[in-house]
């Protein structure tokens, strides 16, 4: 099991921004190339494109749970960590639908949630 990075207080802002700057990373691609969830099942560089900072997101959360769970701590933030092991290490093929319905689906709230508490 990983053991969490204790994060001093200056620290705790720069990592929640770095969240939100990777989601919105995520969302300029889709809009600038034109990706949609075809798009990104047929592409291995929009899967690319994509999935880096979505993994990215991940790892933040699964490095530095405490400090997402201080913000909101009814959000599942152990689901959101999990999924970088489900996206890193696709045992039995890349679940294209999954990481697609976490960026349209999970992603906006987690963002948003993010968002409010650094402004």
């Amino acid at each position: 099991m990983r053991r969490e990075r204790e994060v001093p207080e200056e620290a705790k802002a720069f990592i929640i921004e770095e969240l939100v700057r990777n989601a919105e990373m995520i969302w300029r691609r889709i809009e600038e190339l034109h990706i949609d969830k075809d798009l990104y099942a047929r592409s291995t560089d929009c899967q690319d494109l994509l999935t880096m900072p979505m993994l990215r997101i991940c790892e933040l959360v699964s490095e530095y749970r405490s400090v997402f769970e201080e913000i909101d701590p009814s959000y599942p933030w152990a689901d959101v960590a999990k999924m970088r092991s489900k996206i890193a290490h696709p045992y039995g093929g890349f679940d294209f639908d999954f990481v697609w319905d976490a960026i349209e689906v999970d992603l906006p709230g987690l963002a948003a949630i993010c968002k409010r508490a650094i402004e």
